[in-house]
């Protein structure tokens, strides 16, 4: 590297990002965990700059792509939206492996100029909670749901499990285990497994969910809709978003079910050290936030025994 380009190896003389992009997706892509977004996020590089020779990808133009992703508003729905800190890192995370590849394996690149790129500080994040009214109300527009009935399975998985999106959308049926009332999460990211009990309505709901899909062990438990589709997991986010119009619930994502799913286990007496354990988090301190509400829970336990003993 001189003066901050960063020259190409001589077999990679003329190669452009768009090819090492295509190479990546078709290698190295298949391979790993959450393929889908990564793809996304590397197709959004390939249209900005991919017909750039890579001699000409250095930090500066990575930089720029950057800023201008973030300051772009995007498409939601009938809103249009700008991407969060955490999003743009994500769109610089997908190609940095790119990049790595054509320098350490395939002798494009003598570098990675991905290393250079700042990241943006990420928030800490948010806890939305849905409010008993609001989770009956949306229950029930799932009902409604009648082109997309695995809706409200896939609702009822996530407030009883805590299961994060990508794990219930790559549920397998061998994942699935009715009898012993259970069932294995994969997280996306990195492979790892976790069991989470199946109990309730979600359990009533999957036994009846059996009853119509074939329960080949590899088969997706939510697969797609078109032949296209079928192999992978199916995309609902247009009857979700249909579901939280028609309930009237704003300000809302999936993920925040996984909120109301622990703040329900902490207001029903669980500690800090099992809602980790339930939800996958290796350490207090991704639970913390709930803290205050198993606060909230072992003060009531003390007033129920005092009330008890001195009333």
């Amino acid at each position: 590297m001189r003066q901050g380009r960063y020259f190409q190896a001589a077999g990679g003389e003329g190669k452009t990002l768009s090819e090492a992009i295509d190479r990546y997706i078709r290698d190295i892509l298949p391979g790993l965990k959450d393929s889908r977004h990564r793809e996304t996020h590397l197709n959004w590089w390939k249209g900005e700059i991919g017909e750039k020779e890579l001699k000409h990808v250095n930090a500066a133009l990575l930089s720029e792509c950057r800023d201008k992703l973030k300051s772009t508003p995007f498409k939601f729905g009938k809103q249009e939206k700008l991407r969060s800190e955490a999003t743009v890192n994500r769109y610089v995370a997908a190609l940095s492996p790119v990049l790595a590849a054509a320098s350490n394996e395939w002798g494009w690149m003598q570098d990675n100029p991905c290393q250079r790129i700042r990241r943006g500080a990420e928030s800490k994040g948010r806890t939305r909670f849905l409010s008993d009214s609001e989770r009956k109300a949306l229950l029930d527009a799932c009902d409604k749901a009648t082109d997309t009935p695995e809706l409200k399975i896939i609702v009822l998985l996530a407030l009883t499990t805590g299961g994060r999106r990508g794990e219930i959308s790559g549920l397998r049926w061998q994942d699935v285990d009715l009898k012993r009332q259970r069932v294995i999460f994969v997280e996306p990211k990195n492979g790892e497994t976790r069991a989470a009990p199946l109990v309730g309505p979600a359990l009533d709901a999957m036994k009846e969910w059996s009853k119509v899909r074939p329960l080949d062990a590899t088969a997706y438990v939510f697969p797609g809709r078109t032949d296209k589709t079928k192999d992978k997991p199916l995309d609902f986010e247009r009857p979700w978003q249909t579901a939280l119009k028609r309930a009237n619930i704003q300000d809302f994502r999936f993920h925040d079910l996984r909120h109301t799913a622990a703040s329900y286990l902490a207001m029903n007496g669980a500690g800090l050290r099992e809602l980790a354990d339930i939800l996958g988090h290796k350490t207090l301190a991704m639970v913390q936030r709930y803290s205050h509400l198993t606060q909230d829970h072992k003060a009531a336990v003390v007033e129920r025994m005092t009330n008890a003993i001195f009333n």
